[in-house]
C-alpha cells in the first residue's frame, strides 16, 4: 500500500476511536481484523470480537484516559507506527502512564488495515480490554 494511505487510515482509525464512532472505526478494518498484544503474545481476532470491544468496552475505557501524547509516527508500504504515552486513571484515583507502540498493517487487496499490533505493558492491555481480556488467545 502507498505509505501515505496507510498513515491516513491509521489517523482516521484513531480519530474515529477518539469520537467513539464505531462505524468509522470498523470501516478502516478488513472483514476479519486481528489485534495482537506484545510481549503478551496474545490476540483477539474476528469482526464480531472487535466490534464487541468497540461497542461495549471502548466507551468504558475512553473516559479513563486522563491524557495522551503522540511521540512519533512512521510509515512505509507495509504499516504505520504510532508511539504514544497514555495516562490512565486507575480505580483508586491514581494515574498510570503507559508507553504504547501501535503498528497498523495495511492490506494491499482491500486498501484497509488488517488490525493492530500493540507493544505495551500488560496493565495497559487489562485497562483497555477490561473483562474482554479473557477472550485473548495465545499467538502460536
Amino acid at each position: 500500500m502507498d505509505p501515505q494511505k496507510v498513515l491516513a487510515l491509521c489517523r482516521e482509525h484513531a480519530g474515529a476511536e477518539a469520537e467513539y464512532d464505531v462505524e468509522r472505526v470498523l470501516a478502516t478494518l478488513v472483514a476479519q481484523p486481528r489485534f495482537e498484544f506484545f510481549p503478551l503474545r496474545k490476540h483477539i481476532t474476528g469482526r464480531a470480537s472487535i466490534e464487541k470491544f468497540y461497542r461495549e468496552q471502548y466507551p468504558k475505557f475512553g473516559p479513563t484516559v486522563a491524557g495522551y501524547e503522540v511521540i512519533g509516527e512512521w510509515t512505509n508500504e507495509i504499516a504505520a507506527l504510532q508511539e504514544y504515552t497514555i495516562d490512565v486513571t486507575e480505580a483508586d484515583g491514581s494515574t498510570t502512564r503507559y508507553y504504547v507502540i501501535s503498528m497498523m498493517p495495511g492490506d494491499d487487496e482491500t486498501g484497509l488495515l488488517t488490525g493492530e499490533r500493540l507493544y505495551c505493558d500488560e496493565g495497559f492491555v487489562r485497562a483497555l480490554l477490561g473483562p474482554l481480556f479473557d477472550l485473548l488467545q495465545p499467538i502460536v
